[in-house]
């Protein structure tokens, strides 16, 4: 009697929301820093009971009072200023949240808190050993805390994905030799983080998203998971780690 070999439907498209939700992870990290964490902050009431008023003082001399103020009719305009139209665009100042976004990423990555990324305009990025994973990943999965067996899986995962980025979507046997890759890799991951598969989990979905950290890098990461959509791929036997 033989075993029927376990087939898989690979959409691929599951690898997206870790991307978009890695993006609004750190958005929400940096919403709450910039706001004080969500918290309100209120002013305490610094007048002393018993103090008079601002209605009950009077105006000094040559001060309108407030009422008056306001019903009084506007100044016209100088001769040497002309007014605006009524219909003329009022510039809006730029938004500080906004304009630090790109600050406080760089300061989270100079802390360590989130890993300092290529941003280059090249899809592989640098890769000076030339082993086919960028160098920043690279240096991110040296530095888990993780065991010596586990980070040769994890950069063979990372391997798999880069290739991802420079494949030729025209070409279905090129496409199905790296979907066979990236299931080899996910299995061998499985192997070696088990029974802490949370664990393997959100390591294979973070290195996921640094291969695909800028627009250029995505794009093609969608392009190839668009062209794998409804393909089959069969569950490899054995070990699948690379030696």
């Amino acid at each position: 009697m033989t075993t029927p070999t376990t087939t898989f439907l690979c959409f691929h498209t599951t690898a997206l929301p870790r991307v978009t939700a890695l993006a609004l992870g750190l958005a929400l990290v940096l919403a709450l820093s910039t706001c004080g964490g969500g918290k309100t902050n209120v002013e305490p009431n610094l007048v002393p009971p018993g103090a008079p008023r601002a209605a009950d003082i009077p105006p000094a001399s040559g001060v309108q009072p407030a009422e008056s103020a306001a019903s009084a009719p506007a100044p016209a305009p100088s001769a040497s200023t002309p007014a605006l139209p009524a219909s003329a665009p009022i510039a809006a100042a730029p938004s500080p949240a906004r304009t630090s976004l790109k600050s406080q990423i760089q300061a989270l990555e100079r802390s360590g808190a989130v890993p300092a990324l290529d941003r280059s305009a090249s899809l592989t990025g640098p890769d000076a050993n030339n082993n086919g994973v960028r160098d920043d990943i690279e240096a991110y999965i040296a530095g888990l805390p993780v065991s010596a067996v586990q980070k040769r899986a994890a950069m063979q995962s990372a391997k798999a994905l880069q290739n991802t980025l420079t494949a030729d979507v025209q070409d279905k046997v090129a496409l199905q030799k790296l979907g066979d890759g990236l299931m080899a890799s996910s299995k061998c991951l499985g192997a070696v983080f088990a029974p802490d598969m949370a664990a393997m989990s959100d390591m294979s979905g973070k290195i996921e998203a640094m291969t695909a950290n800028t627009k250029e890098r995505a794009k093609r990461y969608m392009q190839y998971n668009s062209a794998r959509s409804g393909s089959v791929t069969s569950m490899p036997s054995g070990d699948t780690c690379d030696k």
